[in-house]
């Protein structure tokens, strides 16, 4: 249990935490009513992901590693998920907004930026 402990300057931390907060209220407010709306698996994976968020989130606060991991596992999700709902699936935004994405493509390097940061003074060569 000890090498699962997070020795990182709490900034960094912090700086995780609080993306994965907006990211959590942001699943929450808009898109799980937009997956439940939608239908099919995203009505499934979007509440699990935004699960995995929270988890993440409470891990990190306790400074467990397995809450980054959680995180970065969250943050490829993020990036993926636009590409694969509105490209590959071709749904088109709740509000008809084609940029839309961006949002959560700033919010989702942010995490996996800060996460690295993280990863790597956590590492015996970091």
């Amino acid at each position: 249990m000890k090498n699962n402990k997070l020795k990182s300057p709490t900034i960094y931390i912090q700086a995780i935490i609080a993306l994965l907060l907006i990211q959590l209220i942001h699943k929450i407010v808009r898109e799980i009513p937009g997956a439940i709306k939608m239908g099919g698996p995203g009505a499934i994976a979007v509440p699990i992901f935004a699960g995995l968020l929270f988890i993440s989130i409470i891990l990190l606060i306790l400074r467990n590693k397995w809450g980054l991991i959680l995180g970065m596992i969250d943050g490829i999700f993020m990036l993926f998920q636009p590409v694969l709902v509105h490209i590959i699936l071709a749904k088109p935004d709740q509000n008809g907004i084609w940029w839309y994405p961006i949002f959560p493509w700033i919010q989702a390097i942010l995490i996996l930026y800060f996460s690295y940061l993280v990863f790597r003074k956590n590492t015996p060569h970091g």
